[in-house]
């Protein structure tokens, strides 16, 4: 059985996001692998307490490096980015050493480093001397800077601070070169991702999201279906019901859906639910207020996953604003809820949401992105055909990013890495006894 080392400092399933993706790979790999996983001190934990209620697969093994002084006493403070840089890249340097005892004693077949799902910090496993798969990396998709003008200036500030250390990391950091030069193959989160680092870095990088779904039972699509009814009996239908979920930050851009919705309410009705919480919540709030739209738009704040998703089953139209993220999950799972999608065409939105299952608005400048989303808002709420056949084809689309489909494209490339490797060292013992 081939063992991999999966690197993946996030990794629980009891969390969402960064978390979930590390436990998705750990998932995965045990179908077709003994998987070690390098871990965070907190993770460690995480997986202890699953290994103790039976979530984990028993041939799992997993370490966390020993944090020294210098580990705990860095800051948690992380400035533009998620991520306390410093920190995570010292976290790394420990995990090298306990990385390199492990492989003397276990002789890993291949390295894998899966999380934290940024380009920035590549950690070390390329320095094994085994195959290093790296992936999916995604972090070098910047904030549209014709949008700027919408943030507070400190938050502006950090965004074009933060374009300009992607922009030198990918170009001139030479360890994230060296990882790329070394890495037997390299996947990209999204197809902005994938365009950057091919362009940087020269050489061929594959695309497979980062994240997926478990399920995606057959939704209830009788909504929609009472709603064409309505309409065709020349009855008035009801608002439409629209859903905004995420952290309440700036990137996320949530008042260019309330200021669309409030030219769009002068022609149809809508209710809005907004989904959690963050440190914009206040002002946003205040925002909806001064539009006037405190009737219509209800903060419901960060609800429990199960209520989450039962507020999806609930949804007309799911609206995703944000203007900077890698993927979304919440995309994923509005569509397998079978609710369409509106959407900016950009990023990971764009190859998650096809035309079958949403519509996607150009990136082109704050003015013209508030009267697309009106003008959306406008005809989905009046073409009840479109929105029952959306809610038709997006559990289909969301099929297409299923877990098990993703852990197959990364399942078949350890087996591939692993066979050319055990090629390689054929060749290079039969030289040398030659």
């Amino acid at each position: 059985m081939l063992k991999v080392l999966l690197i993946a400092y996030e990794c629980s399933p009891y969390r969402g996001s960064e978390w979930a993706v590390g436990w998705g790979r750990l998932l995965e790999g045990s179908r077709v692998a003994q998987m070690h996983v390098l871990t965070s001190e907190d993770n460690f934990g995480a997986l202890k307490r699953a290994q103790e209620e039976g979530l984990l697969p028993p041939e799992v093994r997993f370490y966390t490096p020993e944090p020294d002084a210098r580990l705990r006493a860095e800051s948690p403070a992380h400035g533009a980015f998620a991520y306390n840089y410093t920190a995570y890249h010292h976290w790394h340097k420990l995990a090298i050493e306990l990385a390199r005892s492990l492989h003397a004693q276990e002789h890993f077949d291949l390295v894998h480093q899966a999380t934290v799902n940024t380009f920035r910090e590549p950690g070390y496993g390329y320095e094994l001397g085994i195959p290093f798969l790296w992936g999916p990396v995604g972090g070098s998709q910047n904030y549209p800077m014709s949008f700027l003008s919408l943030l507070p200036p400190k938050e502006a500030a950090k965004e074009a601070a933060r374009a300009i250390v992607n922009k030198y990391t990918l170009y001139r950091d030479s360890r994230v070169r060296k990882a790329a030069r070394h890495a037997a193959k390299i996947y990209a989160s999204n197809s902005t991702n994938q365009r950057d680092y091919e362009r940087a870095w020269g050489r061929k990088v594959d695309l497979l999201l980062e994240t997926g779904l478990r399920d995606v039972p057959e939704p209830d699509h009788s909504r929609f279906e009472r709603r064409l009814e309505e309409k065709r009996r020349g009855d008035q239908m009801g608002p439409l019901e629209l859903l905004w979920s995420g952290e309440l930050q700036t990137r996320k851009a949530l008042p260019i859906l309330l200021r669309a919705l409030s030219k769009a309410r002068k022609q149809a009705e809508f209710r809005l639910t907004v989904l959690g919480d963050g440190p914009m919540r206040e002002l946003w709030t205040a925002e909806a207020e001064r539009l006037g739209l405190q009737d219509i738009v209800r903060f419901a704040g960060r609800l429990p996953f199960p209520e989450a998703v039962a507020a999806m089953h609930h949804a007309d139209l799911f609206c995703f604003t944000s203007l900077r993220d890698t993927s979304g999950n919440v995309v994923l799972e509005a569509m397998a809820a079978g609710v369409p999608v509106l959407c900016f065409g950009h990023q990971g939105a764009e190859d998650m949401v096809d035309a079958t299952c949403g519509v996607r608005l150009p990136v082109v400048s704050p003015k013209r992105a508030i009267e697309d989303w009106h003008q959306a808002l406008i005809e989905l709420s009046e073409n009840a055909e479109k929105l029952l056949a959306m809610s038709w084809a997006a559990p289909v689309r969301a099929r297409e990013f299923l877990w098990s489909r993703n852990g197959d494209v990364v399942n078949e490339a350890y087996l591939e890495l692993s066979r050319t490797n055990m090629e390689k060292r054929l060749k290079l013992n039969q030289s040398a006894c030659a």
